[in-house]
């Protein structure tokens, strides 16, 4: 009988060892609620004191309208709403510290140990574990918190505004950004065609001076070169309708009363190309920003070139064209002094194409102020749009972690 009882407590006190140690692994300090005294932390702090002296000590009672039976039953219920508070509070505050709050208890975790499931277990394990369980995608931590950098670089794979989606499905973000985004590609065309066309009329109106200093020094060769290449340049801007060249149209009409002019400009109308080099090929810019994206359209942009070096090379497309030959009479040089000096044609066509220019320069500058404030609407757009991202990203991560814990 002794024999069993040794054995058996032995049993039990290493049983009891093994227990303990498990269920106290990763445990560490524990806080007990300290229950408050209802005369000492209620009475005369939380309730008029005359409750209590009524419900205690039968006294006051007149003064609060009650027996000290009613008295005592309010002062208690009125205790027990308190102490349910300050219980809930202890716990939140318990929780919010890292412990494990039961009952009137709150258990802490060891360092290395955070509190899950009413259990303190490894943080090391459940770092691993959700690490395992749940990898985010996209530019996002584990804990589904951007991170700038990543995001800042490739935030528009995750918008609106790049996506190849019907533009009615977008964010009201990305559609703003994309409708301002049209309206400045649309001036940023018009401003182009502008641009070109001032240094074409400028390298004209530099022709034209050349035309002008041989005509007056009877410089054959040069005034017929001159005139031609006029011509050409003339031909081409009137043909491609961008307003362009009218003016210098006086010239060739004025000097067509000299024979071999009026048989030149009939040959140089014949070889003129007949598409003219000045059409802007708009079928992948204006109006489809929405559907082809920002990028698209800002490299067709871009792909118009510059504009300035199209307006040079126009102008030594003249030198390059089969022009007529420098075959002229004296009289004809006089026929055309009469008409394009003494008659003042030329200064008028300088004239005309000074203002046009001026016109132009003012557009221009009026264009340029517009594409710069919508470039800043767009701006603005964007940081929206990328803020509605960030948001959506971090929102559609946690709620994937959270399913992928339950």
């Amino acid at each position: 009988m002794n024999h069993w009882s040794k054995t058996t407590l032995l049993l039990f006190a290493g049983l009891a060892l093994v227990l303990t140690g498990c269920s106290n692994k990763g445990y560490g300090q524990a806080t007990k609620f300290s229950y408050p005294d209802i005369k000492d932390d209620f009475c005369g702090v939380q309730i008029n004191f005359q409750y209590c002296k009524c419900a205690f000590h039968n006294e006051f009672c007149d003064a609060i309208g009650l027996k000290k039976g009613a008295a005592n039953d309010y002062v208690q219920s009125e205790f027990d709403k308190w102490l349910s508070l300050q219980l809930a509070s202890f716990g939140d505050n318990c929780v919010a510290q890292g412990g494990i709050f039961k009952k009137d208890k709150c258990q802490y975790c060891d360092e290395g140990y955070l509190a899950k499931d009413g259990n303190c277990v490894s943080a090391a394990d459940e770092s691993q574990a959700t690490e395992e369980e749940f990898v985010p995608d996209g530019p996002l931590t584990a804990d589904c918190k951007i991170k700038p950098d990543e995001f800042d670089q490739d935030w528009k794979k995750y918008s609106d505004i790049d996506e190849v989606i019907p533009f009615e499905e977008r964010s009201y973000e990305a559609k703003q950004t994309l409708t301002t985004y049209e309206t400045m590609v649309a001036k940023m065309v018009e401003a182009f065609s502008l641009e070109r066309d001032i240094e074409i009329e400028n390298q004209m109106q530099a022709e034209l001076q050349e035309y002008k200093a041989a005509l007056v020094q009877n410089i054959k060769t040069n005034l017929l070169k001159a005139f031609w290449r006029l011509s050409w340049v003339t031909y081409t801007t009137v043909q491609s309708g961008q307003g362009l060249g009218e003016s210098y149209s006086q010239l060739l009409t004025t000097g067509a009363a000299a024979e071999t002019i009026g048989a030149g400009l009939k040959v140089v109308q014949g070889i003129i190309p007949g598409d003219s080099s000045l059409a802007i090929d708009t079928s992948e810019v204006s109006g489809k920003v929405k559907s082809v994206g920002v990028n698209v359209a800002l490299e067709a942009v871009d792909s118009l070139g510059d504009p300035v070096k199209i307006a040079t090379e126009l102008i030594k497309s003249a030198a390059n064209a089969p022009l007529p030959s420098a075959d002229i009479t004296q009289e004809e040089i006089d026929i055309l002094k009469t008409q394009h000096i003494n008659n003042g044609v030329i200064d008028k066509i300088i004239a005309e194409s000074q203002a046009d220019n001026n016109k132009r320069q003012a557009k221009l500058a009026t264009l340029e102020q517009e594409i710069n404030q919508l470039q800043t609407e767009v701006n603005s757009w964007e940081n929206q749009e990328k803020e509605r991202v960030k948001v959506s990203l971090e929102t559609s991560c946690q709620q994937l972690k959270n399913r992928s814990i339950d």
